[in-house]
């Protein structure tokens, strides 16, 4: 027979019936019925005792899922106070003043673009770039034209509001580099991709720039809350940690040490 605690004993109070009625009027939103309360009742009395059940036989141990979850239960506990402190605009306004960099706003563009495929033109692909590009010169198109200049039709003509990361999604890096050394308000290129060349037209560029701190409030309350919370974590296992002696079988620790030898020797 499996060992129970208290003889298998299960107390249930006044405080769990109210626990129920709170639990069922938070799902409902209005109190629950003489019937409802004591059928919630069974349920969360079948629930504690097929948990104290799995206890005693000791499903809880060795199982990964109820390991991470009491981890991060004890975690929580640890962190609480962390979790619930507001930062204050002074220490957000400083969190911003070391960090300014990471809320960089990059860089961004309207452009048209007239694609030419190497596939199609081989080695005369540069002198059709140089003709195509004093056609654009001279006739500037409009914007709905230009797939009929354009060899690649699956790439956009027109690009409005593209970070630099959104270009070099698109076209790729080499033609996101390229962008970036070109003048606003007249045909350039060729500019090279991978696709093959494009002629392009800047329309409008937004230079990358840091913004003010009060316009990004909210990340900074979301990054300096995530890295309290995570030297909080810190600090409560290094004051948890002195309880326990780690110990490790000597096969344990020479792979260990092996495995630090193989990282001192790489280059």
């Amino acid at each position: 027979p499996v060992d129970r605690a208290d003889g298998g004993r299960v107390l249930f109070t006044e405080s769990d019936l109210a626990h129920v009625r709170a639990a069922f009027e938070r799902t409902w939103s209005r109190p629950p019925s003489a019937e409802e309360l004591r059928k919630a009742f069974d349920n969360y009395v079948r629930d504690e005792v097929l948990y104290r059940e799995a206890l005693a036989r000791g499903l809880d141990r060795d199982d990964p899922l109820v390991k991470m979850s009491l981890v991060r239960k004890i975690t929580m506990l640890g962190t609480v106070a962390a979790e619930n402190a507001e930062p204050t605009d002074a220490e957000l306004k400083a969190y911003f003043d070391l960090r300014s960099e990471r809320y960089r706003i990059p860089a961004s563009f309207d452009l048209m673009q007239v694609s030419l495929s190497s596939d199609k033109h081989g080695e005369q692909i540069d002198a059709v770039a140089a003709e195509r590009l004093d056609q654009l010169r001279d006739t500037e198109p409009l914007p709905e034209q230009l797939p009929d200049l354009s060899d690649i039709v699956m790439l956009p003509s027109v690009v409005r509001d593209a970070s630099e990361d959104e270009l070099a999604r698109t076209f790729g890096t080499e033609f996101q580099k390229g962008v970036m050394a070109l003048a606003v308000g007249k045909w350039e290129g060729p500019v090279e991709s991978g696709f093959g060349m494009h002629l392009v037209k800047i329309i409008h560029r937004e230079e990358s720039r840091i913004p003010e701190w009060t316009d990004v409030r909210g990340r900074i309350a979301a990054d300096l809350q995530f890295e309290g919370r995570k030297a909080a974590e810190d600090q409560f296992y290094a004051e948890v940690l002195p309880r326990y002696q780690v110990v490790c079988s000597e096969e344990l620790s020479a792979l260990l040490e092996g495995e630090n030898g193989r990282e001192d020797a790489a280059p």
